[in-house]
């Protein structure tokens, strides 16, 4: 392997590993601050690809990357206002509603823009690439980083700084005084659903102009980034970003060097992390 394949190579692992933690991030914030898996996550990804094709064609791209998340997340709103009358039941209620809420997206997508793989053509200021270092790079490729990194830094801003933030934690530490001190939990259950709902559909924008979707893909694309989900640690949301930057690398350069195994590459990853710490990879273990 060259030098400039190599950082060719590293460059699209850290660009599809930021894409994939825009959904984990949202579903590890889900799982935190509300106790409940989100089985739908995969297909509002999915969503945010399929809205992308329709508002760029009118629009253009960049409004497409500020509309699509906040339609998404208004979608969402309604999805939490459905599971709400099952907190506090067995979690598997939640996890068959949101399951069935995720073959119900699916199934208007194909209502409305029918099985056919789509891809969204790049827009000019983002085709070609960008020497550096006497390497070309995709230009698209590091606008990804970009946003995603933008939007990481964000969610830790959020989570760390801001009164939503500490609500939030304070959520996850004890939930029974939260309310108890006034706050409206219910309000707080629908503001962090719509995030991680809204920051799935920000993927999904992204992924348009790269890799061809297909509305039924938005019931396994969950499953494929449960093993970065695994790897970070189920309620931990400082782990989503390392484990998804992992998981991307290690299937960049699988696909180079051991395609034969490219599939099963992120499932044994998981089952390594697991062995090493069962909370996952980047948690600190539970003492003994």
């Amino acid at each position: 392997m060259t030098v400039s394949f190599f950082f060719q190579t590293l460059i699209t692992g850290i660009s599809n590993g930021m894409v994939a933690y825009l959904m984990v991030a949202g579903v590890s914030l889900i799982i935190s601050g509300m106790n409940m898996v989100n089985f739908g996550q995969g297909a509002f990804y999915v969503l945010g690809t399929y809205l992308t094709y329709t508002i760029a064609a009118k629009l253009g791209f960049v409004p497409a990357l500020f509309i699509v998340p906040l339609i998404v997340a208004g979608i969402g709103y309604f999805v939490e206002k459905a599971t709400r009358p099952l907190f506090g039941k067995n979690m598997l209620y939640i996890m068959l509603l949101t399951y069935g809420v995720a073959y119900m997206v699916c199934d208007m997508m194909v209502m409305i823009w029918g099985y056919s793989i789509r891809l969204l053509a790049l827009p000019k200021f983002l085709q070609g690439g960008v020497q550096l270092f006497g390497i070309n790079f995709p230009i698209y490729y590091l606008f990804e980083i970009a946003v995603s990194a933008a939007i990481a830094f964000a969610f830790w801003f959020m989570i760390n700084k801001t009164k939503l933030g500490m609500l939030t934690r304070a959520i996850i530490s004890d939930r029974p005084m939260v309310a108890n001190l006034g706050v409206n939990v219910n309000q707080m259950f629908s503001i962090l659903f719509m995030i991680g709902i809204g920051i799935a559909g920000l993927g999904g924008v992204l992924n348009a102009p790269v890799t061809g979707q297909s509305p039924k893909e938005g019931l396994s694309v969950f499953g494929n980034v449960m093993p970065i989900l695994v790897i970070g640690g189920l309620r931990n949301m400082d782990g989503c970003l390392p484990a998804a930057l992992l998981v991307g690398l290690v299937n960049a350069f699988g696909a180079i060097y051991l395609p034969q195994y490219y599939n099963v590459l992120p499932a044994a990853l998981m089952v390594i992390a697991m062995a090493i710490n069962p909370q996952g990879l980047f948690t600190k273990k539970e003492g003994r």
